[in-house]
């Protein structure tokens, strides 16, 4: 199938994109396209403007710094995935770009712009989740920062505003006594997940639990944050207990069923791979 037509606009800088954003009716940004020409090739979207910010030098960048990694709106998943010292200093966004959809895909797709999209089974929404990370927007109005659990409202469905653009992403670093991991099932390798689970779990100096936290995809109309602070505070990673963590789990969430999975089934494997996520942090 074939968009509905439309007028393509190259942004020269962040602050051309904003201007246009602002004086075109119904322009949509266009970085890495993976999610919206789908959408526009069914005409479930059809937009009479196409902003392009792929190619602006300063959208295009990773930083890394003593407290996070932050990613520029043009970086695809790809470019992250494969920059070394982003694998060292937060190997979380690793483990989940592996399992974000094909290569092709990740070759083109940018990880801002599945965070605009707002798609509670990408595994991206998750992970900044789980971080308590943020995204930087611009536009006309000026600068302002987006903490996750404020972005997403619904399934695509962000607190964006019309005349906003992510500019960049901020995913806070663990500290040194601080595992993650990374479990979701899928129909098939790069499929949409039937459900996802990341977990974070912190450690005092003594090895035992400070903090524990799992962040779950594909079980709700967002990402969905549950916190084992007061059954794990202070017990070790042996001693947790799977009937808890899975009565915990199964009593939080509220999935719903589609034509891949019941919701009953999908509670019940997001509470497995909550457990299994929080049993590989050791």
């Amino acid at each position: 199938m074939k968009p509905a037509s439309f007028d393509y606009h190259r942004a020269t800088s962040v602050e051309d994109a904003t201007q246009l954003l602002s004086e075109l009716e119904d322009a949509k940004i266009l970085a890495g396209g993976q999610s919206l020409i789908p959408l526009m090739n069914f005409r479930l979207s059809t937009p009479p403007h196409l902003i392009d910010i792929s190619n602006l030098p300063e959208l295009s960048e990773i930083k890394v710094d003593d407290r996070s990694v932050t990613v520029g709106a043009a970086v695809t998943h790809t470019t992250l995935l494969k920059t070394q010292r982003v694998a060292s200093e937060l190997p979380l966004l690793v483990d989940a770009e592996k399992l974000v959809a094909h290569e092709v895909i990740r070759n083109r797709g940018t990880v801002c712009g599945s965070l605009a999209h707002a798609d509670p089974a990408g595994e991206m929404t998750a992970v900044i989740r789980v971080l308590d990370g943020a995204v930087r927007t611009s536009s006309v109005d000026g600068e302002r920062t987006i903490q996750a659990v404020d972005l997403f409202e619904g399934p695509l469905q962000s607190s964006l505003k019309e005349n906003e653009v992510i500019v960049e992403a901020i995913f806070p670093k663990l500290g040194r006594n601080s595992l993650s991991s990374f479990r979701e099932v899928a129909r098939r390798h790069g499929d949409y997940a039937i459900a996802g689970a990341v977990s974070v779990v912190d450690y005092d100096d003594a090895r035992s639990i400070a903090s524990a936290r799992t962040a779950f995809l594909s079980v709700g109309p967002v990402p969905i944050l549950i916190s084992f602070d007061q059954l794990l505070a202070k017990t070790k990673i042996s001693d947790i207990g799977h009937d808890e963590i899975y009565e915990i789990v199964s009593s939080q969430l509220n999935p719903q069923a589609d034509v891949h999975a019941s919701a009953d089934y999908r509670r019940h494997l997001a509470a497995e791979l909550a457990w299994e996520s929080l049993k590989a942090c050791v």
